[in-house]
């Protein structure tokens, strides 16, 4: 009867063991999942706001040029067009 408490108390000592061990695993994996997870958070937030910041300059940009001298200011710088009373004069490189 003592050998089968022995082997009685063994067995259960045993099943806890690998229990905690495998709890314990798992915590370090939640852990470890977690301080990704945050980390791809704040990767993600630093890109909206970047995204955000190059969204306002596009819209001052749209802004600007939705005006009658944003437009004249754009063919000039981008398509190479003068005024009436004005030359374009191009320097080769």
């Amino acid at each position: 009867m003592n050998n089968f408490k022995v082997l009685r108390d063994s067995l259960i000592a045993s099943v806890t063991l690998l229990a905690l061990y495998h709890a314990g695993r798992s915590i370090v994996g939640s852990i470890e999942r977690q301080i990704f997870l945050h980390n791809q958070s704040v990767a993600l937030k630093a890109g909206q706001v970047q995204a955000q910041q190059v969204n306002k300059e596009l819209r001052d940009g749209l802004t600007n040029y939705r005006s009658s001298s944003g437009i004249e200011r754009l063919a000039r710088e981008r398509l190479n067009l003068a005024g009436p009373d004005e030359v374009v004069i191009r320097i080769g490189k």
